[in-house]
C-alpha cells in the first residue's frame, strides 16, 4: 500500500492552518470556503485512492465508508450548499468537521491485518480525539445556546481545529507510512 492515498486524506485535518495561510498571502481575497473546498476535494480523493486500495487488501475496507461520505458532506456544503443558501447562521462546514475524526479512526481499522499492529497507537490516539469530537459535535448540533453570548464551543472549537485536527491529520500520515 502506498502512503499517498492517506497523505492526501489528511489534507482536510490541517484546513485552519491552509486558511491563515492562504487568507495572508491573498490578502483575503481568496475565502475561507474556496480553501476548505479544496482540500474537501483533495481529501475526498485520497480517501476514494485509499479504499479502492483496501478493497484488494482488506476485508475490512468498507470501514472507510463514512470517511467518504464525510468528505463528500464537506465538499457538497462548501461548494454547493453554501452558495445557493448564502443566509445561514454559524458555518454548518465547521460542524461536519468535528464528524471527521471518528471518520478518521474507522479509516485508520480498515488496515490489513499484517500491518495491524504497526497502526494501532495512532488508531487509538485517532479514536480518543474522535470521542472528544462527537462530543464537541453533539454541542455544536442538539445543544443551543440559552442566550447568544460567547460559550465554550467559541474558545474550544478553533483550538481543536486548530491543534488537534493536525494531530489527526499528522496520525494518518504516520499510519500510511508505517503501512508501506
Amino acid at each position: 500500500m502506498k502512503p499517498e492515498p492517506l497523505i492526501a486524506a489528511s489534507a482536510v485535518f490541517f484546513f485552519l492552518w491552509a486558511v491563515m495561510l492562504v487568507t495572508l498571502a491573498s490578502h483575503g481575497s481568496i475565502g475561507s470556503g474556496s480553501v476548505i473546498f479544496l482540500l474537501s476535494l483533495v481529501s475526498l480523493a485520497g480517501s476514494v485512492q485509499f479504499l479502492r486500495a483496501m478493497r484488494r487488501e482488506s476485508p475490512r475496507w468498507f470501514r472507510g465508508i463514512p470517511f467518504v461520505a464525510v468528505c463528500t458532506a464537506l465538499l457538497l456544503w462548501t461548494g454547493v450548499a453554501a452558495r445557493a443558501v448564502p443566509d445561514h447562521s454559524g458555518n454548518p462546514a465547521f460542524q461536519i468537521m468535528f464528524l471527521l475524526p471518528p471518520a478518521a479512526a474507522l479509516l485508520l481499522s480498515s488496515f490489513p491485518d499484517d500491518c495491524r499492529k504497526r497502526v494501532r497507537m495512532p488508531t487509538v490516539v485517532v479514536a480518543i480525539l474522535g470521542i472528544v469530537s462527537l462530543f464537541l459535535a453533539f454541542g455544536a448540533f442538539l445543544i443551543p445556546p440559552p442566550v447568544p453570548a460567547p460559550g465554550v464551543m467559541e474558545f474550544v472549537g478553533p483550538l481543536y481545529a486548530l491543534l488537534l485536527m493536525p494531530v489527526v491529520g499528522l496520525l494518518l500520515i504516520v499510519a500510511g507510512a508505517a503501512c508501506r
